[in-house]
């Protein structure tokens, strides 16, 4: 299930495998999935405390939740009781190690991924960067020299 507040980011996840899409900008996450039987796990890449705690409500007994993104305001609020009592774990990951790397470069060469980037010329930096500050960048940007 993949979840944003783009309907062309949507697009895009289901262009590569999601089977679910849920636009957080027009219904409630959290009842969506659970409307689809919940999740057992959470991957967080939003840079918002509200999604952590959305995606943590969305979990089923057992579920986890993994933080990647790291939010400014470095708090997140959860349920000490509905943790303990639904056995949720909630998981730091910090993306980038050399063995995450070997384990990528592994499944790109299975056939797993595929990458998607759009070229920009080093001249385009500062509406390279608006694009994204925008939201509505779905690849990498790569400048090309």
């Amino acid at each position: 299930i993949a979840v944003d507040v783009e309907d062309a980011k949507l697009d895009l996840a289901m262009d590569l495998g999601a089977e679910h899409t849920v636009n957080a900008a027009t219904v409630d996450p959290v009842a969506a999935i659970r409307a689809l039987g919940g999740a057992d796990v959470a991957l967080v890449l939003a840079a918002s405390p509200r999604v952590f705690e959305q995606a943590f409500a969305s979990l089923n007994r057992g579920g986890r939740l993994i933080c990647v993104a790291l939010p400014a305001d470095q708090e997140m609020t959860v349920s000490i009781f509905e943790t303990v009592l639904k056995g949720i774990s909630i998981i730091g990951s910090i993306v980038g190690t050399r063995q995450d790397l070997a384990e990528v470069f592994a499944l790109h060469a299975a056939g797993h991924t595929k990458i998607i980037a759009e070229p920009r010329r080093l001249d385009q930096v500062n509406d390279a960067i608006a694009e994204v500050l925008s939201g509505k960048v779905l690849a990498r940007l790569v400048f090309e020299y």
